[in-house]
């Protein structure tokens, strides 16, 4: 437990579920609202211990930046307002009860319920509930998929996906045909969307540069193929982005294959239809989807049937349940002008995240009407590898060397706590000059 606060039981209880974006920054709005003035006790729970800055960590995953410059611990969060911290995994929400299970990650910690050989589970009150659980990937029920690609969702995947790029090289080094060196050295990331393209582009500078140095006979062998379902890269943003991304990537000898519907992947490659294609890697980008959140309520609590999100107002509450508020990739909100829900990207996370916590305060202190949420489109962003970028903000677009001076500005801006920003910024000036790490991790 952290914090202390009188009388305790008439303060009201705010439970925030998740360390993503969403959570985060309605941590932080609502520190910034109630701030030292003992409205609210704050309970976080997460099943890890830190925020991770994940629009970055296609950098963790080609040695660009180190892991631990993009992680803030929750505990360093300011903690005046923090009632409880609790790692442990949610187990679901009683909307009726107004509880939240968590099953604890913490061997000591309260045992609420407890049966022989079961992990000790606690039911958290509260008096409102921001659910900021995120989202995972989504295979699309693509055989093969989850036992043989590897995948960019968090941390542990980029660790995973490093360690995978160094280690084909040193197996291709022993490999006796060169057939077989050619597929270990095959690179397909299944999905042209963001997430795709900048790992695609900082894969090709660290395979023409740093992997060249260390293995020079093997490099013109290694290959870096996006395989696109639709017929253009990044199909949510504007064709702009599109067309130059293709260019630079072609630039980088990345082979970009468009209308490429992947019908199963297996442990040397994958299937396109009939025809089979040998890779030694295989990383998918292609989608992801709410995580899932068992929900027991007496009242409706709907969701979007493809993308497993949960239906939230214009004030980002579950208009069933006005005490609960979703935040983030979890929240289905719909623009009313475009007709269409909110894409599920951090910018707008972080701004569900601030409404939310603003609309509890309103709803506490009664001082102003409900905030509905809305978005002004700041611009998009996509990193392209070292050098280059793609940059859309204030009805102007830029390339090259300026737009990735403003990715990297923009980004900075948005990563939580000064050592992280600090040590972002000293590993940038860093691999700016000398070459990426390629040890495993």
């Amino acid at each position: 437990m952290i914090g202390n606060m009188d009388n305790k039981n008439s303060i009201p209880h705010i439970v925030i579920m998740g360390l993503g974006f969403g959570g985060v920054y309605a941590y932080l709005k609502l520190h910034n609202l109630f701030h030292a003035k003992k409205q609210v006790r704050i309970t976080i729970i997460s099943e890890r211990d830190h925020f991770m800055f994940t629009p970055m960590i296609h950098e963790v995953a080609t040695g660009t930046l180190l892991s631990s410059s993009l992680r803030q611990p929750a505990r360093t969060l300011p903690q005046c307002c923090i009632y409880r911290f609790v790692e442990g995994i949610i187990g679901g929400i009683n909307c009726d009860t107004k509880t939240v299970t968590v099953h604890h990650m913490n061997p000591y910690a309260p045992e609420v319920k407890n049966s022989e050989g079961a992990e000790p589970t606690e039911e958290v009150p509260y008096d409102y509930l921001i659910s900021a659980l995120g989202s995972e990937v989504n295979f699309f029920g693509t055989p093969g998929a989850a036992e043989y690609a590897l995948t960019l969702k968090d941390i542990d995947d980029a660790e995973r996906l490093k360690n995978r790029i160094i280690e084909s090289f040193e197996e291709a080094e022993l490999a006796k045909t060169e057939e077989e060196k050619k597929r270990l050295l095959h690179f397909i990331i299944v999905g042209g969307g963001p997430t795709g393209v900048e790992l695609a582009g900082e894969m090709a500078d660290l395979i023409n540069k740093e992997m060249k140095d260390a293995f020079p006979s093997l490099c013109d062998m290694a290959r870096v193929s996006i395989y696109e379902g639709g017929s253009r890269l990044m199909g949510a943003v504007d064709e702009w982005f599109a067309k130059h991304a293709a260019d630079i990537l072609a630039d980088k000898k990345v082979s970009i294959s468009y209308n490429m519907r992947i019908t199963n992947i297996y442990g040397t490659g994958v299937s396109v239809g009939e025809e089979q294609i040998e890779a030694g890697t295989v990383i998918w980008t292609a989608g992801v989807r709410a995580r899932d959140l068992i929900v027991t309520a007496m009242k409706d609590v709907l969701r979007d049937e493809r993308s497993n999100r949960i239906k939230v107002n214009e004030f980002m509450q579950i208009p069933a349940y006005p005490n609960v508020f979703v935040a983030g990739d979890q929240a289905y909100v719909v623009d009313k002008e475009a007709g269409q829900p909110y894409p599920m990207r951090a910018q707008f996370a972080v701004r569900e995240g601030v409404v939310a916590a603003k609309n509890i305060k309103n709803i506490i202190t009664k001082e102003a009407p409900l905030e509905e949420f809305s978005w002004r489109d700041k611009g998009f962003i996509v990193s392209l590898g070292k050098g280059g970028a793609l940059a859309e903000a204030f009805g102007m677009r830029w390339g090259g060397t300026v737009a990735w001076i403003v990715y990297r500005g923009a980004y900075l801006m948005k990563i939580v706590g000064v050592r992280a920003k600090l040590r972002t910024t000293l590993e940038w000036i860093l691999n700016f000059f000398l070459p990426r790490d390629i040890s495993k991790l």
